[in-house]
C-alpha cells in the first residue's frame, strides 16, 4: 500500500505535493537531489561536447592536410556545422520531453552523447585513411550536436519545474556544472598536449565518454518526473508541440532564438575562441592558451550562482541587460589586453569575458522558463535556443578566424561580440511585451498549477485565449 501511495500521480496527489513544495521555506531532500543530479548530468554532457572545441587545434593537425590556417578553418567548420544539427535534436527530444516526459528525453540524450564521444576516440586519422578521417569525424560531431539539442535546456527545464522558488539560483548552478565539465575537457586537452605525452594520448578523454553516458543514465533513473509535467499529463491534452509553438508563441520563440544566440557568442568567446585567438593570433603556446581558458571557466563557474541569486532579487532582465552593455563597452579593451602578451593583461581580459558571460548566461534558464507553457516548454525553449546558438554562437570561432585572415585586423572579433550584444538587447526588449512580466505561468495565474478537475481546468487565462484562437 505504501508503494502505491508513493507512485500516486492523481490530480489530488499532485496538487498536494505542489502545495507542500511551494509552502516549504527550505528545499527538501528530494529537491536537493534533483539539483545535484542536474548539475552532474549537465556537467557530464558538456564534458563530452566541449572536448571537440578544446581539441580543435590538435584535430586540425590529425584529421586534415595543408597549412595550419586552412586545417584549423576546416576543423572549426566541423565545430560550427554541428550546431546546425542541434535544432533537429531539439525537435526530436523536445517532442519526447513534451509528450512522454522530461526524464525520458534526458535519459536518451546523455547515453547517445557518450556513444558518439567514445567513437571519436576510436577514429583513424588522416595519415591512415585519408579523407575518410575528416568525414567520420564530421559524422560523430553531428551526432554530438543532435544529442546536445535535447540536453542543455532540457536539464534546466527538468530542474526548474521541480522548484517554486529561487529558480534563478538553481538555474545558474546548472551552468556551474556545465563549466566544470568544460573545464575538465579543457584540462585534459592541455594535459595530453604536453611534449612528453604519447601521440595516441588524445584518444583517452574521448574514450572516457562511454562511462560518462552510463553514469549519467544511472543518476537520472532514480529521479521522479516533474510535477508540472504530471499535471499536464493528467489533462490528456495532446498537441503537436512544434506547430503549437510556431503558431501561438512566435514572438517568444524569436526571443528565445536571440537569447540562445547571445548565450552562444559569450560562451564560446570564453570557452573556445580566446584559446584559439591566443594560439593563432598572439602566438601563445597551446598549453598556455588552454590554461587561461581554464581560469576563465573557474571564474565563470564561481560567479554563476551569485549572479543567479542576484537575479532572483532584482530580476533576470536587468542583469542580462547590464551584460549586453558591458559587452559593448568592454570588448575592445578585452582584445587589446589579449594582444599585450602579458600574463596579467591576459588574465584581466579573461576576467572581463567571464563577467560578461556569467551576467548574461546565468539568469537565462530562469528567464526562458517563463516564455512558454508547460505542454510545449521543452520544444519552445530547446528549439529556439538551438537555432540561436547555431546562427551566432557555434559559427563565431569560424567567422572570426576567417575575418581575421581576410582583413588582417585582430580586432574584428570585437565587432562580432558587439553585434551579438545588440541582438541580446533587442530580444530582452521584445520579451517585455509578454503578459505577466517576469512571472512564470503558474505565478501569473495560480489556476495554471491545478489539475484539470480543479477550478478552471488548470489552464491560465492566457492559454484560454490561445486555445480559443486555434
Amino acid at each position: 500500500m505504501k508503494r502505491k501511495k508513493k507512485l500516486n500521480h492523481s490530480p489530488a496527489a499532485v496538487l498536494k505535493q505542489a502545495k507542500k513544495l511551494s509552502s516549504s521555506k527550505e528545499m527538501s531532500w528530494e529537491q536537493r537531489k534533483i539539483i545535484v543530479s542536474a548539475i552532474i548530468g549537465n556537467g557530464l554532457e558538456f564534458y563530452d561536447f566541449a572536448l571537440f572545441g578544446a581539441f580543435s587545434v590538435v584535430f586540425s593537425q590529425l584529421f586534415f592536410t595543408g597549412d595550419s590556417v586552412s586545417s584549423l578553418l576546416s576543423t572549426l567548420s566541423i565545430f560550427a556545422v554541428a550546431f546546425f544539427v542541434r535544432p533537429l535534436g531539439s525537435i526530436f527530444f523536445g517532442y519526447l520531453g513534451d509528450q512522454f516526459g522530461r526524464k525520458k528525453a534526458l535519459g536518451y540524450s546523455i547515453i547517445f552523447m557518450g556513444v558518439f564521444t567514445c567513437l571519436i576516440g576510436c577514429l583513424p586519422v588522416y595519415k591512415d585513411v585519408g579523407y575518410w578521417a575528416p568525414f567520420l569525424l564530421l559524422c560523430c560531431r553531428l551526432g554530438q550536436g543532435f544529442c546536445l539539442g535535447g540536453e542543455n535546456n532540457g536539464s534546466a527545464i527538468f530542474l526548474l519545474e521541480h522548484l517554486k522558488k529561487r529558480k534563478g539560483y538553481a538555474g545558474a548552478f546548472i551552468l556551474t556544472g556545465g563549466a566544470v565539465g568544460t573545464l575538465l575537457a579543457t584540462f585534459f586537452s592541455g594535459l595530453v598536449s604536453l611534449p612528453f605525452m604519447p601521440d595516441w594520448a588524445w584518444r583517452l578523454p574521448f574514450l572516457f565518454g562511454i562511462f560518462i553516458g552510463l553514469l549519467g543514465t544511472y543518476i537520472r533513473r532514480s529521479l521522479e518526473e516533474t510535477p508540472e509535467f504530471l499535471e499536464e499529463k493528467e489533462k490528456k491534452d495532446r498537441t503537436a508541440p512544434l506547430i503549437f509553438v510556431l503558431k501561438n508563441y512566435p514572438r517568444q520563440f524569436l526571443c528565445a532564438i536571440g537569447i540562445g544566440g547571445v548565450n552562444g557568442v559569450f560562451s564560446y568567446t570564453l570557452v573556445v575562441y580566446i584559446g584559439v585567438y591566443l594560439n593563432t593570433v598572439v602566438k601563445y603556446p597551446l598549453a598556455n592558451a588552454l590554461f587561461y581558458s581554464c581560469m576563465g571557466l573557474i571564474l565563470f563557474g564561481s560567479l554563476s550562482p551569485f549572479v543567479g541569486h542576484l537575479a532572483d532579487k532584482i530580476g533576470e532582465r536587468k542583469i542580462m541587460s547590464c551584460s549586453c552593455i558591458l559587452a559593448i563597452v568592454l570588448s575592445p579593451l578585452t582584445f587589446f589586453l589579449l594582444q599585450q602578451q602579458n600574463p596579467v593583461s591576459i588574465f584581466i581580459a579573461i576576467g572581463i569575458s567571464a563577467v560578461i558571460m556569467s551576467t548574461f548566461n546565468s539568469p537565462t534558464n530562469a528567464f526562458l522558463q517563463k516564455l512558454f507553457p508547460t505542454k510545449v516548454r521543452y520544444t519552445g525553449i530547446a528549439l529556439g535556443y538551438a537555432v540561436g546558438i547555431a546562427l551566432l554562437g557555434g559559427t563565431q570561432p569560424l567567422i572570426c578566424t576567417s575575418l581575421i585572415e581576410i582583413t588582417q585586423n585582430p580586432f574584428i572579433p570585437v565587432f562580432y561580440i558587439m553585434f551579438a550584444a545588440c541582438i541580446g538587447s533587442l530580444s530582452l526588449v521584445f520579451s517585455r511585451e509578454s503578459k505577466g512580466d517576469f512571472k512564470s505561468f503558474s505565478q501569473m495565474s495560480p489556476e495554471y498549477s491545478l489539475p484539470s478537475s480543479f477550478k478552471s481546468g488548470g489552464i491560465s487565462s492566457r492559454e484560454k485565449k490561445v486555445e480559443s484562437r486555434t
